[in-house]
C-alpha cells in the first residue's frame, strides 16, 4: 500500500512543486485531512486546487468508513469514532483543572483550618463529576477491546486500526493517571472523616460506660433493704427516693445524648471510596490500611447500631455480647459487603477485556480481606473477659 503523505510533507511538496504537478497529485498520496484554515489562508489559484483535494479526500474518507464498517462492523467504527474525538481528552483535561482548582481548599484543610465535614463537602462536587469519567473510562475499555479484536484480522486496514487503538490506549492512561490522583485525595479526605467517627464511637462508648456505672449505682441505692433509719424517718427515704429518681433521669438523657449517627448511606460511600482507591491509588497503602481498620470498625458498629435500634434500646457497649448477638451483628456486616462488592462487580464488569480482569481481581482480593478482617475483629470485642 502506498504510504500517504503527512500534512506537514504535503505543504512542502504544494509549495515547492508547479501548479499543475501539484493538482495532478494522485488521490491516495494525499493525507487524510487538509484543515480548512489552511485552505482559507492559501492565495489563489493553489486555493483552487486544494478545495477540490479536501473534497476528494472527503469522498475519499467517507467510502473508506463504509468499507471498514462493512468488513468489521458498527461496534468498531464507533470505536474509531472514540479515538479521534476529543471527549476524553476533554474529561482528562477538566478533572486535572478541577483537582488543581481544589488545592487550595486542601492546604486549608491539612493546616486544620477547616473541619473534615467542610472539605468533604467542597470534594463533593468533584466526586460526582468523576463518577461520569468512571462512564467514560468504561467505553474506552470496550473500544479497545473491540479494535484489539479487529488487529487480529485487520486486512488493509491494519495501519488504521494500530494507530487509532494507539489513540484510546493514550486516552486511557491519561485518564487512569488523573483518575489516581482523585482517589488520592478523596482517600485522604474520607480516612480522616472515618477516623474522626472511629474516635467519636469509642468516645461516646466510654461516656456511656460510665453514666451506666452511676446509673447502676443509683438503681442499687434504691432497691437496697430499708434501714431502721429510714423505717423511722421514712419522709427522709422519701425525699432520696425522689432524688435518686431525678438523678435516673437525669442520667438516662445524658446516655441519650451520648447516641451517634451514621447512615448506610455514608458508610457505603466511605467503602466506596475505600475500593476505588485500592483500585486506582494502590500507591496509598499506608493511608489505605488505615481506612481498612477504621472500616472494620465502622461497619460491626454500624450494624450494632442498627440491632439496638431495633430492640429500641440505647447500646450499652460494656455488657458482654452474647455469641448469637456476635453472629447476628456479623451476618448483617457480611450481606452489606456482599450486597456492596455484588453492585461494584457489575459496574466493573461492564468494562470488558483484560483491564476488568485485572480490576476484578482486586476487587475478589479486598472483599474477602474485608470479611475475613470484619469477622476476626468482632470476635475480638466479643470475646469473654
Amino acid at each position: 500500500m502506498t504510504q500517504r503523505m503527512s500534512l506537514e510533507e504535503f505543504v512542502n511538496f504544494a509549495r515547492s512543486r508547479p501548479l499543475k504537478e501539484v493538482a495532478e497529485c494522485p488521490l491516495e498520496l494525499l493525507p487524510n485531512d487538509l484543515p480548512a484554515e489552511m485552505i482559507r489562508n492559501t492565495a489563489q489559484p493553489l486555493r483552487g486546487v486544494l478545495e477540490k483535494m479536501a473534497f476528494e479526500i472527503g469522498v475519499r474518507e467517507l467510502r473508506e468508513q463504509q468499507l471498514f464498517e462493512q468488513m468489521f462492523g458498527t461496534l468498531a467504527a464507533r470505536a474509531v469514532d472514540m479515538a479521534q474525538d476529543n471527549e476524553a481528552v476533554i474529561a482528562h483535561q477538566q478533572l486535572r483543572q478541577k483537582i488543581q482548582d481544589l488545592a487550595p481548599t486542601l492546604d486549608t484543610w491539612r493546616q486544620r483550618k477547616m473541619t473534615n465535614y467542610a472539605m468533604g463537602l467542597a470534594i463533593n462536587p468533584l466526586r460526582e463529576s468523576v463518577v461520569q469519567i468512571h462512564s467514560l473510562r468504561a467505553r474506552l475499555a470496550r473500544a479497545m477491546l473491540v479494535l484489539a479484536d479487529c488487529l487480529k484480522n485487520p486486512s488493509q486496514f491494519a495501519e488504521k486500526i494500530q494507530l487509532n487503538y494507539e489513540r484510546l490506549s493514550k486516552q486511557a492512561r491519561d485518564i487512569d493517571a488523573a483518575l489516581g490522583e482523585f482517589h488520592a485525595l478523596h482517600l485522604e479526605v474520607s480516612a480522616a472523616e472515618m477516623h474522626e467517627k472511629h474516635i467519636q464511637i469509642n468516645a461516646s462508648d466510654g461516656n456511656k460506660k460510665e453514666l451506666f456505672d452511676q446509673l447502676r449505682a443509683i438503681e442499687e441505692v434504691i432497691h437496697r433493704p430499708v434501714s431502721l433509719a429510714n423505717k423511722l424517718m421514712p419522709w427522709a427515704k422519701n425525699k432520696q427516693l425522689e432524688e435518686n429518681k431525678e438523678r435516673l433521669s437525669e442520667l438516662h438523657q445524658r446516655i441519650l445524648g451520648e447516641d451517634w449517627v451514621m447512615s448506610e448511606t455514608q458508610l457505603m460511600r466511605w467503602l466506596d471510596v475505600l475500593v476505588d482507591a485500592n483500585l486506582y491509588a494502590a500507591d496509598q497503602s499506608q493511608r489505605l490500611e488505615q481506612a481498612r481498620a477504621d472500616m472494620y470498625f465502622l461497619l460491626t458498629a454500624f450494624c450494632e447500631q442498627q440491632e439496638a435500634a431495633a430492640r429500641n434500646v440505647a447500646r450499652n457497649p460494656f455488657v458482654q455480647a452474647d455469641p448469637q448477638q456476635a453472629i447476628q451483628f456479623m451476618l448483617m456486616s457480611e450481606r452489606m459487603i456482599l450486597d456492596y462488592f455484588a453492585r461494584k462487580r457489575a459496574e466493573i464488569s461492564e468494562w470488558l477485556g483484560s483491564t476488568a480482569a485485572e480490576r476484578l481481581q482486586s476487587l475478589d482480593g479486598l472483599e474477602k480481606q474485608l470479611i475475613i478482617e470484619m469477622k476476626q475483629n468482632l470476635k475480638i470485642t466479643t470475646q469473654p473477659s
